[in-house]
């Protein structure tokens, strides 16, 4: 009689259902091209020009590109960035109301992402940057900051 202890033998290892890749986890994001994030982006800073920060920001947070390689994702970063440095304090709880769900899940995201980028740490953005997340957080509460936590569509 052989010497295995089959009763050791961890048999659903072998079950393909029980296999997960990490693309199965992702959930599928449409591809984004450098000129698509550009024509944002110029959309984004007409709106800045104007005065309009708090029309900007919807329309950057709107267009995440989920889907778009890490040099796409840095320059909508920058684009938020931007939208961000030129929104006045006072007006930083009305246009986070302003937002929906959704949006402001997006933009913790965003806070996160520069906070933890070299474009977030320069020229005294990262003082913009925690007024942001801070009265972010006060609006929206804990649960954005979960839910970026666990979503695994990186901006």
């Amino acid at each position: 009689m052989s010497q295995i202890d089959f009763r050791r033998i961890d048999v659903d290892q072998y079950d393909p259902d029980s296999f997960i890749s990490k693309e199965d986890l992702t959930p599928p994001c449409k591809p984004v091209s450098a000129a698509e994030q550009q024509q944002v982006a110029t959309e984004i800073r007409g709106a800045i020009s104007r005065g309009e920060a708090k029309a900007a920001l919807p329309i950057a947070l709107d267009f995440a590109p989920y889907g778009g390689d890490d040099k796409v994702k840095d320059a909508h970063l920058k684009s938020v960035i931007e939208v961000l440095s030129a929104t006045k304090s006072a007006e930083i709880p009305s246009v986070v109301k302003a937002l929906n769900k959704e949006q402001q899940d997006v933009l913790i995201k965003y806070l996160y992402k520069a906070m933890g980028s070299p474009q977030g740490q320069s020229q005294g953005v990262g003082a913009i940057l925690l007024a942001w997340y801070e009265k972010t957080v006060d609006i929206t509460g804990q649960g954005a900051v979960v839910r970026y936590m666990s979503d695994r569509r990186t901006v």
